[in-house]
């Protein structure tokens, strides 16, 4: 398996908090190419695994995007060129810091979301079990 981003993003619930949602949307919107360099995951302060991720990565705020155990945009959801801007610094390979560096101008794909957040598990993990 190739290497992969990885990103978590700390949410109190994508389904219930706007403000998480769209952070997780500004994750699942990324375009395929992108996609396909990623791996990325919800962790809801809802749950126990939540609460646990959330004091690994040493979180302050909710939401929170932490790529490659980095908290990155704390409360900010990101613009497209920052997004890739920040995986880029952590991409672990050279080749995949160029490829992020060459689809930096593509822009966010709006018309496949929801399938993007269904595809990440949005809100599937956000309750108590």
């Amino acid at each position: 398996m190739a290497e992969k981003i990885k990103i978590d993003v700390l949410t109190l619930d994508s389904v219930q908090c706007a403000a998480c949602g769209y952070m997780m949307e500004s994750i699942a919107a990324l375009p395929d190419d992108i996609q396909d360099m990623i791996e990325y995951t919800e962790w809801s302060i809802k749950t126990k695994e939540g609460i646990g991720k959330f004091m690994e990565l040493k979180g302050k705020v909710l939401p929170t995007i932490c790529i490659e155990g980095d908290c990155v945009f704390e409360s900010i959801i990101p613009q497209y060129e920052k997004l890739i801007d920040e995986m880029a610094k952590r991409a672990p390979t050279d080749s995949m810091r160029e490829s992020l560096g060459s689809l930096r101008d593509q822009g966010f794909d709006f018309s496949k979301v929801q399938q993007n957040l269904e595809n990440a598990g949005a809100g599937q993990k956000t309750k108590a079990g």
